[in-house]
């Protein structure tokens, strides 16, 4: 049985993304329901390679929540970005994140999205555990 523990956490944080601020950023027009197929993204990401869930493909976007306004959380923002995908993650299953086969991937805004952008989206994706490729969508599979 899987938890949310601290052990969690630092497991998200090993697949952690930062959004980057470059002008060809494709981060700011994703949606619930894409996927990408990028694989050992550095700590600043600006794009990710999206495909046709229907085509092999790593990861999929199951939600997009927002961070709360307010001056840049610095030090709790891989915390509280973890908590929302958490939170997201049994609707669009349709499995509790405990017993899925899936784990929780995230990018949250970095500071300087953040100041100049007023990002406060974080990008909820998940993975198959085994690093298979999936093909087709993770939504309701109960998986």
């Amino acid at each position: 049985m899987k938890s949310l523990g601290v052990k969690k956490i630092c497991a998200l944080l090993t697949f952690l993304l930062f959004a980057s601020g470059c002008s060809q950023n494709n981060l700011f027009a994703l949606e619930v329901g894409q996927c990408f197929t990028d694989s050992g993204i550095g700590e600043e990401v600006s794009n990710v390679d999206l495909v046709d869930c229907d085509e092999p493909h790593l990861n999929e976007i199951y939600a997009l929540p927002e961070l709360p306004d307010g001056d840049f959380p610095l030090v709790f923002i891989a915390e509280d970005s973890a908590k929302l995908c958490y939170n997201a993650f049994e609707s669009f299953v349709s499995q509790a994140y405990e017993y899925s086969i899936y784990e929780v991937g995230f990018i949250h805004p970095s500071k300087e999205t953040w100041d100049e952008y007023d990002d406060r989206e974080v990008v909820c994706y998940l993975y198959d555990t085994t690093g298979q490729l999936k093909t087709g969508t993770a939504a309701n599979s109960g998986l």
